[in-house]
């Protein structure tokens, strides 16, 4: 009587397959969610970038400027009806602008 331990050589396969096909659907959603949360991320420094813009502004009247966050360089540009900031997306160059409305008293 013998008696075999472990799987064998078809469990072995099966089981590798089915863990390849795992591994080959959940990297792409992986990889495209980092991708998501980083352009999330700039976007929200981005925000930052304007929020400090409007400060500048209100003290120095600069309408335009860089700032660098996370060794990434956001350009914003100030005129009359919008504050806009330029900066290196994951995949192509990005702007996130903010209308200005005047509240008049």
């Amino acid at each position: 009587m013998k008696n075999s331990y472990g799987f064998s050589w078809p469990e072995s396969i099966v089981s590798l397959t089915v863990i390849f096909l795992i591994a080959t659907t959940l990297l792409p959603l992986l990889s495209n969610m980092t991708i998501q949360l980083e352009e999330k991320k700039r976007k929200y420094h981005s925000s930052i970038v304007i929020h400090e813009a409007i400060k500048m502004y209100l003290i120095d009247n600069t309408q335009r400027g860089t700032m660098q966050i996370e060794k990434l360089e956001y350009s914003f540009a100030i005129d009359s009806e919008q504050i806009c900031v330029h900066y290196e997306g994951m995949r192509e160059e990005k702007s996130n602008c903010l209308t200005i409305s005047y509240v008049s008293d």
